[in-house]
């Protein structure tokens, strides 16, 4: 159903972008208070050329995740400081599609969306940023922020830019990913032989899966909660922020502390809507993105301090399981996957400073 809307809307855009000469309308349903204008206005205030600049956020989150804050955040900050010049609306729980569908909107120019998907999904356009999904390659939370948000990745980000028309406008950290199951005392990947993992759909997350020990099975995130209670997956990998909001406690007993992936968000938008933004229409988005990430990663970092303990509340078991011995099998991703990255991206991305 939600992939037959976001069809419809894109259908609806597209119809917009013919009868209208190439302005982009936007969607008639969105999850958040306010409306969303077409991106010409004669009554806009500020501007030489009565422009609206309008923004789509859509992420596959619901309104109740504890980072939600900071995306309605995003969203009312770009309203508020826009003037009547911009016209900002946040579409939660995958409205606008799944995280790869509204890539692909982004890099199709198909709508103007500051967006929130995961590194995982961007990687399908841009290899390199499959480092960020490779298991056990950051240490700390603050060295995966450091890297990602560093000057020595501006290159990268310019070059993705160019050459896959999305750009990354900053990176928030969005917790560290651990496994859920049923009634198996998991200490090795060994435990994990037969088990059907559901995955993100991208190739880094199919291969952590196989190096966990397990049958990767790739699914949208809006059916994992229905595939785990009907049993057509068996496990799940997810930041506790995430097992927390979509209740997985309530289908999974057992919390297994591997923390192969320190899990990066970014948030993107079309490259050629961004050049052809006017200097002070960019500097309020990418002001309203860099708070964005700075409370994303502050709420998820706090929150994650008693969120063990608050998933034990819920009868979860807690596992403490053999972490080096699942290191030791995620060299094989790295061996596969780094040659297609950037040179000396995973040597930068190990030197950088942890604290």
């Amino acid at each position: 159903m939600k992939n037959l809307v976001a069809l419809s809307i894109s259908v609806a855009i597209l119809l917009s972008l013919a009868a209208c000469g190439g302005n982009t309308a936007s969607p008639s349903a969105p999850a958040s208070s306010g409306t969303v204008s077409s991106a010409k206005s004669a009554e806009a205030a500020g501007s030489e050329n009565d422009e609206v600049y309008v923004f789509n956020f859509g992420t596959n989150q619901p309104a109740t995740h504890i980072v939600a804050e900071a995306y309605q955040g995003l969203v009312d900050e770009l309203n508020e400081q826009g003037g009547g010049r911009i016209k900002a609306t946040a579409y939660f729980s995958e409205q606008l599609g799944n995280e790869k569908e509204m890539v692909d909107m982004v890099a199709n120019g198909i709508n103007d969306m500051v967006v929130a998907p995961g590194h995982s999904a961007l990687s399908t356009y841009y290899p390199s940023l499959q480092i960020f999904d490779a298991p056990y390659v950051f240490d700390t939370p603050k060295q995966m922020l450091n890297f990602a948000n560093g000057d020595g990745l501006d290159p990268m980000w310019d070059d993705m830019a160019s050459t896959t028309k999305i750009r990354v406008l900053g990176t928030y950290y969005f917790g560290s990913r651990h496994l859920t199951c049923n009634d198996i005392d998991v200490k090795t990947p060994a435990d994990l032989k037969g088990m059907k993992l559901r995955v993100i759909d991208a190739p880094i997350s199919l291969a952590t899966g196989r190096a966990l020990g397990a049958d990767p099975t790739p699914l949208a995130y809006s059916e994992l909660y229905l595939a785990l209670s009907q049993k057509i997956v068996d496990a799940q990998e997810n930041p506790l922020a995430n097992i927390l909001s979509a209740k997985f406690y309530e289908v999974q007993n057992e919390l297994v502390l591997t923390g192969h992936v320190l899990a990066p968000v970014a948030f993107v938008i079309n490259e050629e809507k961004w050049q052809s933004l006017p200097d002070d229409i960019k500097a309020i988005v990418q002001t309203a993105v860099d708070h964005a990430v700075a409370k994303g990663s502050q709420l998820i970092e706090e929150a994650e301090k008693s969120q063990i303990s608050e998933l034990e509340g819920y009868g979860m078991k807690v596992l403490h399981p053999d972490v080096e011995a699942f290191k030791a099998n995620a060299k094989s991703v790295i061996d596969e996957f780094s040659s297609n990255w950037n040179e000396g991206l995973y040597e930068s991305a190990i030197a950088t400073p942890k604290e």
